[in-house]
């Protein structure tokens, strides 16, 4: 009597539906999932069309994408586009969000490979992909450069820091506070930072720098945010993400205190529901595109000699007096 689905779901303890998303390589699913329904296949003997192509060394015809999270508006918006294109090209999508951590993203890393998707785009974080990642496996980098053998796509993180900084200071304000939504050394924070400061210095403004850390909760961000900005010492705070300035804002605004304060991103949903919110907007769509296009290039010419960088320009909305 042959195996069926269910009796693989049964075995993992999983749905009939996991079972089946795994065997498609479709939406997100966590790595424990994966990993029972794959010892439950392995177990049973089973082998559906999908897995058999995969054992034949056919493609996959599946892309998996590491993501810090899809929380943030700029990484839903980023993983929508980015799906729409690989499901042009016939191409399925899995998704694996890493919330930075460093061991996620490698054991992501590594479960995507075993599982043979035909390529990554990742934006992940980890000095992991530093190591081991090469070009003899297909992977595009978003945001940071894993090794010169790896195109990476972004904007101009350097000059967005910059023009929204010239902006800020176009207002005359004395006293700025620059508040990261993680850890500073992250890129591309470091290089937003390095901009802002620049043009701050430039002009004598007072300036104070701070981070969040991105693992924190939204109770314990309020906590530390509120901390922060308490004493009113401030003109304008300046944040390296939108999720971030949105989290400031909602803050001062409990304490009827209206420093001018930016973001970071300028995502879709950020400019249809917080108009008003002075950011540097980053071209999304393009990005994602380019990624895309990168690593099917990648895939069916793998010694095509690809360009490590690729930056995209950016730009600012128009700076109100208050945000």
């Amino acid at each position: 009597m042959s195996v069926t689905i269910r009796d693989v779901a049964r075995e993992a303890g999983v749905s009939v539906a996991t079972v089946s998303r795994v065997i498609n390589s479709k939406g997100y699913l966590s790595p424990a999932a994966i990993t029972k329904v794959q010892l439950a296949m392995e177990k049973l003997n089973y082998q559906p069309n999908a897995a058999a192509r995969r054992l034949q060394g056919k493609s996959s015809a599946t892309i998996g994408v590491i993501l810090p999270s899809i929380d943030n508006p700029l990484y839903s918006e980023l993983f929508e586009h980015i799906e729409d294109e690989l499901s042009g090209r016939h191409y399925q999508t899995l998704l694996c969000t890493s919330k930075n951590n460093s061991e996620k993203e490698e054991e992501y890393f590594k479960l995507l490979k075993s599982n043979q998707v035909d390529g990554i785009i990742t934006g992940s974080h980890s000095d992991f992909l530093i190591e081991h990642g090469n070009a003899s496996y297909p992977i595009v980098s978003f945001d940071r450069q894993i090794s010169k053998e790896i195109p990476t796509v972004k904007s101009d993180n350097l000059a967005g820091g910059r023009a929204i900084a010239g902006k800020v200071v176009e207002r005359g304000v004395k006293n700025v506070l620059i508040l990261s939504g993680s850890k500073e050394d992250f890129y591309p924070i470091n290089d937003r930072v390095t901009g802002m400061m620049a043009v701050f210095n430039q002009a004598g403004v007072d300036v104070t720098t701070s981070s969040l850390e991105f693992e924190s909760s939204i109770a314990l961000k309020k906590l530390l945010v509120g901390q922060l900005i308490v004493s009113r010492d401030y003109d304008a705070i300046c944040c390296t993400d939108d999720v971030t300035a949105i989290l400031v804002k909602t803050c001062a605004d409990t304490m009827n205190y209206h420093p001018l304060i930016s973001g970071y991103d300028g995502s879709t949903f950020i400019r249809t529901f917080f108009p008003e919110l002075p950011t540097v907007q980053q071209p999304i769509k393009e990005m994602a595109e380019l990624m895309v296009e990168l690593l099917i290039e990648r895939i069916k010419s793998p010694k095509t000699r690809l360009n490590s960088d690729y930056t995209f320009p950016v730009k600012t909305n128009r700076v109100h007096k208050k945000a």
